[in-house]
């Protein structure tokens, strides 16, 4: 949509519709509160009784004044259809869309050399088509996936005039089939492209008879490009003639969309990949450099790098940028192009645009709202497909689920099918998660317009007030003037922080954001606060929310909602997971009908209120934990039979009697998936514990079962039998009166077994893998991790070998076994997939190392009986732990090993490792209060070790290498030593490490001098850290200039000589932090001292610093945190104030003057701070 005058006609009328529907949601809950017989009731007959209502109430009345309002914009609206031009259309291929499928047809030609990187993806193409998988009915279908712009229509016409190909197939066929899927069409341009003559027959039999007769008895290969046909019904007509052909036939279809593949029967999908980098650059080098050639124009080289990555792989988008900037010849003009969207290029130079614009434009209507709603997602942001269809849901996108169906498997289905057509990409990282491809992102956020607003991309100085949705990617700390102009979008309808960062990331936000957000923003319908440690408590007019549905409170420091949470009547979502503080929920939560999905995993509550059976629409409810005779009963479970996901039963020795844990009816919650049940104390009734364990018998879909604290002293006769058929994962933990184990072995789907804590049992014999001596049947057919733990009174292990190939675990990949300090005789001796073995305080232990002969890590650990007759030769990890290690292990594994890549050493100072030849293979080495013979460290023998971490080496002297040998250590990566106290220095001139970027060396009270020259040893050094050692004085030859971060702590008399560290040329320098100081530490930073690249400043227990220098600081342009803490005789801050680019400031810990004076409003510096965005004060956010 080009007609600025249309799209902002187009923007208007959402806008009025947006506004409808919050109106109409807003009576809808009105309704639904004052008659609660209504939630059954449509909308529509909702609306109906409410206008039909004789009595009008303010409310009323209001409602009455809006629809007007809405009812004269939406007419002012409709009236200027006339005024633009605009027509109604009839369906995909009308207006626009027949614009969009004017586009060139493919052919079957293509020029070899101007293909890059597709060499693999074209000989496994290649080989498919060759192989002799010949179908006795029809040829098969291999089918060519990917998203528009990535090649495939490429890879296929270098498939296709392969010479093999011509060898193979009597006949070729190219059809580029594009959007339109007219079965006579297609057909005639089949018949046309086998006999390369023209064809006027219209009649579709005529046409398929000649195409039969062509094709009777002739090998062909066929290849259909672009379809988007999803009609099983067209293809099967279509394909009636290709029966005919002779075997070996083949047919090779490109599409965007995976369900086309399954329309058309595809015996092999392929997915086809990104180009690779290197790639990537040669192919935008040759279109946008003269012949080919970078350096024609070598200034323009670093920004062309930019470009190509922005571009994510995708070979259309690098073909079109290269070829706009041939002509452009200005660094100027590539930056604007790196800097700017490919929707800002002219649409007459891009063929972007209109290959993605397509994708999109054929996208059911249903499916665009959720699209564009990604446009909140920043760039690799990897997001989880169950949240993203809570949202969705929360928005009111999802159509009414039919009859068998539920909301959340309409969201499956819209989600798949975006996933299908390539809009999404699994994670390479993390399998369960989703990506979106840089440009579908900017084409999201090209279509939603104005309606959704991501923080770290639009202008943050304005946020239109038609906007909807947003999303900002979250600070460490987080001010209120970050928000400020966001309440001009009073009609917001989600807020959503992120973070790119999957781990547990924790922000502090001021308490003033949420107060103001919730009293702006009355139409939200989700609402997260994720990840703010500091938000401990929710203000009560989060109540006021009536239209909020989806609420995420995990990972807060929350410790109770407040009562008026229970008012919120459509809420379908509420995340409370990984709340520690949180001590209980409302006592009327029963009331939210609508709650859907309740997430309480990684709390530490321990009651529930009451009545949770009354919310019969709950899906998900991560834990239940049993009250005694006031608290929550076992059977309220029982009414919850929807319950899906992961579900923890907890405090199960509050069940009095077993036929409350029967009604509970566990047996008949099909769609759980992994159980939890778990006893926190013994009942002293053994046999009451196991009837009502017998009673929770869970349905036979169950995955993952995991119990817990369980006082019973055997397990349920369910435990071992079909019941358990497809379970996958099995704890038994801390059950510590049963005597034996159940029949585990029997159990075919399981793949994951851990023993932890049962102290009564004795021996592990045939009971476990059948109960019956008779059977046949293989034990443990699937199992692949198994692990004991804290077994104390464990002795023996009769192992099953068994009669077949591979004993009685034949795919086990891992076996660990920990803290069984009686267990002697023999492990199971035949595990031929066992990759890891781990084996830790097993003091008793005689059995020799099973045989295992692609074992590739070792770990051993107090366990000095154990056998070495069969030493593995397979190794690539070792670790050793305790002093009840055979001193000789480590040697004759290493002389076992060549190959050997990883090495740990721990805690076994009698344990020698050889220095008398090289570890060519060695990439990672630990020795941590170890070796006590090693008094010299040569990096020689290492030519491969990328990480060194060297701790408490008590007679360690020396670390260095021969200068001849300096190629030897090129691979040095990370280095750590901490502790040695023979360590004096790194001995005459260091030693050379190239690509060295992490260094830290701590508590090393005796050590005098770094090594010297390290500006040019160690180059690439990046990371600096030094802890603890007193006597260095001074970096010999300066630091390097690569230095990034800088960390001094505890280093007086380095300190003391920070004029002469050269940190101001250090152009790289962003993180420095100086802990520790020295006597006369009185003042900082001295004028001149510090580099202008500077952004973060720590100042830490510096005891005696009493000043801060204004002249030292301002010199720092690039300032944006800084740091105090521990400096308690802090006077306070400069005169002139603090640098206008200052972002952070955190006073904290001990700095009682300087905290005193910085007060808000009241406080004597507070005049230098208030512009500061963040303050934080001891912990708190103040501005």
């Amino acid at each position: 949509m080009r007609d600025p005058n249309v799209k902002a006609w187009l923007n208007e009328v959402k806008d009025a519709v947006y506004e409808a529907e919050d109106l109409l949601y807003e009576i809808e809950t009105e309704v639904s509160q004052i008659k609660p017989e209504a939630q059954f009731e449509t909308t529509t007959s909702k609306v109906r009784k409410f206008f039909t209502n004789v009595s009008v109430n303010p409310f009323e009345q209001n409602v009455i004044s809006k629809l007007q309002k809405i009812l004269k914009n939406l007419e002012f609206l409709a009236n200027q259809v006339q005024l633009l031009e605009l027509r109604k259309g009839i369906g995909v291929g009308d207006g626009v869309g027949a614009k969009l499928s004017q586009r060139l047809p493919s052919s079957s030609l293509v020029d070899i050399s101007s293909i890059y990187g597709r060499e693999n993806d074209k000989e496994l193409i290649t080989k498919l088509l060759l192989s002799d998988d010949a179908n006795a009915n029809h040829p098969p279908v291999n089918t060519i996936v990917g998203m528009g712009g990535l090649g495939k229509t490429t890879l296929a016409q270098i498939v296709y005039n392969d010479k093999r190909m011509k060898d193979q197939f009597d006949l070729k066929a190219w059809v580029c089939v594009s959007e339109e899927f007219d079965v006579r069409w297609v057909t005639r341009a089949v018949l046309e492209a086998f006999t390369l003559s023209n064809d006027d027959t219209r009649d579709l039999n005529t046409l398929q008879v000649k195409l039969k007769e062509i094709l009777t008895g002739k090998k062909f290969l066929l290849v259909l490009d672009d379809v988007w046909n999803e009609n099983h019904s067209n293809w099967e007509v279509l394909r009636s003639p290709f029966s005919y052909g002779a075997p070996g036939s083949k047919i090779l279809v490109t599409t965007r969309i995976e369900r086309v593949a399954s329309t058309m029967c595809s015996a092999e999908i392929y997915h086809l990949k990104q180009l690779p980098e290197e790639d990537c650059w040669m192919l935008f080098a040759a279109h946008a450099f003269h012949k080919g050639d970078p350096l024609s124009n070598p200034s323009l080289e670093a920004i062309g790098k930019k470009i190509v990555n922005k571009c994510k792989g995708l070979p259309l988008a690098l073909k079109t940028l290269g070829s706009v900037l041939r002509t452009r010849l200005f660094p100027r003009e590539w930056e604007n192009i790196l800097t700017s969207d490919v929707w800002n290029i002219p649409y007459n130079e891009s063929n972007i645009i209109p290959a993605l614009s397509l994708s999109y434009h054929y996208l059911p209507s249903h499916l665009k709202r959720c699209f564009a709603y990604c446009s909140l997602f920043p760039k690799d942001y990897e997001f989880n497909k169950e949240d993203l269809v809570m949202l969705w849901m929360a928005e009111s996108f999802l159509h009414k689920p039919q009859s068998n169906q539920r909301i959340e498997d309409v969201g499956d289905e819209y989600f798949h099918d975006l996933l299908s057509r390539c809009f999404f990409q699994q994670s390479s990282g993390d399998r369960s998660r989703f990506v979106m491809h840089d440009l579908l992102n900017d084409l999201a956020k090209f279509v939603s317009g104005d309606f959704c607003f991501r923080l770290d991309v639009d202008e943050a100085r304005y946020i239109p007030k038609k906007t909807r949705h947003f999303s900002y990617l979250r600070f460490r700390n987080e001010a209120s003037n970050r928000f400020e102009t966001l309440y001009n979008a009073d009609r917001l309808r989600t807020f959503l922080p992120l973070s790119l960062y999957q781990g547990k990331l924790f922000c502090w936000m001021q308490s003033k954001v949420a107060q103001d957000l919730l009293s702006t923003s009355k139409c939200l319908r989700s609402l997260s606060f994720s990840g703010y440690l500091n938000i401990v408590e929710l203000p009560d007019s989060i109540g006021s929310l009536k239209h909020l549905r989806y609420l995420d409170l995990s990972q807060t420091g929350i410790k109770r909602l407040p009562d008026s949470t229970c008012l919120l009547y459509n809420l379908q979502t509420l995340k409370l997971n990984e709340c520690k503080s949180l001590e209980e929920l409302p006592s009327e939560m029963h009331r939210l009908l609508n709650l859907r999905h309740l997430n309480l995993v990684g709390t530490s509550l321990n009651k529930k209120p009451l009545h949770l059976g009354k919310l019969k629409n709950l899906q998900t409810l991560t834990s239940f934990y049993v009250g005694n005779c006031s608290g929550s009963n076992i059977k309220e479970l029982g009414q919850l039979n929807n319950l899906r996901g992961q579900l923890s039963v907890m405090l199960l020795q509050n069940v009095n009697l077993p036929m409350d844990a029967a009604v509970a009816y566990m047996k008949k919650k099909k769609y759980l998936e992994t159980l939890e049940l778990g006893w926190s104390e013994r009942n002293e009734d053994s046999q009451m514990e196991r009837d009502v364990l017998e009673r929770l018998q869970p349905h036979e879909n169950l995955k993952r079962l995991t119990i817990r604290g369980y006082g019973g002293t055997t397990f349920p006769n369910w435990s071992g039998d079909g019941s358990l058929s497809n379970v996958i994962s099995l704890e038994l933990r801390d059950c510590k009166y049963c005597f034996s184990l159940p029949p585990l072995g029997r159990l075919p789907s399981l793949k994951e077994l851990s023993v932890w804590g049962l102290d009564g049992v004795m021996a592990v014999g045939a009971e476990f893998y059948r109960n019956n001596s008779s059977s046949t049947v293989q034990p443990f057919a699937s199992l692949e991790i198994l692990e004991f733990g804290k077994m104390a009174a464990w002795e023996e292990w009769c192992c099953f070998e068994g009669q077949s190939k591979g004993g009685a675990f034949p795919h086990l990949r891992e076996l660990r076994i920990k803290e069984c300090p009686k267990l002697r005789g023999q492990l199971p001796q035949l595990l031929p997939c066992l990759s890891n073995l781990l084996i830790e305080e097993c003091q008793l232990l005689e059995s020799s190392i099973p045989r295992a002969p692609v074992i590739r890590s070792v770990a051993l650990k107090e366990c000095k009986r154990l056998l070495l007759e069969h030493l593995p030769s397979s190794l690539t990890m070792i670790r050793i732990n305790g002093s009840g290690v055979p001193d000789s292990l480590l040697g004759k594994l290493l002389l076992n090993n060549p190959s050997i890549e990883r090495l740990e050493i721990n805690h076994c100072p009698e344990v020698e490792l050889p220095m008398c030849h090289c570890y060519t293979s060695l990439q990672s080495l630990w020795i941590v209060d170890s070796c006590d013979s090693l008094s010299s460290f040569s990096l020689n023998f290492f030519p491969k070790l990328s990480d060194l971490h060297l701790y408490e080496c008590n007679h360690l002297e020396t670390l260095s290498n021969s200068d001849e040998d300096q190629q030897f250590i090129t691979s040095l990566f990370h280095l750590d030593i901490c502790d040695c106290p023979e360590l004096v220095s790194f001995g005459k001139g260091g030693f050379y490490a190239p690509i060295l970027e992490k260094c830290h060396i701590a508590q090393m009270e005796n050590l005098k001098s770094l090594p010297e020259g390290m500006y040019t040893l160690f180059p690439s050094l990046q990371e600096l850290g030094l802890v603890n050692c007193p006597l260095l004085e001074t970096f010999p030859g300066g630091l390097p200039l690569n230095i990034s971060r800088l960390s001094i702590n505890g280093c007086p008399r380095l300190i003391a000589s920070c004029m002469d560290w050269g940190l101001n040329r250090l152009d790289s320098l962003k993180y420095l932090c100086i802990s520790g100081g020295y006597d006369n530490f009185e003042s900082f930073p001295e004028e001149g001292l510090l580099p202008t690249s500077l952004s973060v400043i720590v100042l830490s227990r510096c005891c005696n610093l009493k000043s801060i220098h204004y002249k030292g600081l301002l010199q720092v342009k690039s300032l944006q945190r800084l740091r105090i803490d521990n400096c308690p005789n802090l006077q306070g801050l400069p005169e002139e104030g603090l640098p206008r680019s200052l972002l952070v400031l955190n006073i904290r810990d001990n700095c009682p003057l300087v905290a005193q004076r910085c007060q808000k409003e009241k406080g004597e510096d507070w005049h230098k701070i208030a512009h500061i965005p963040c303050l934080k004060i001891d912990g708190e956010i103040i501005t």
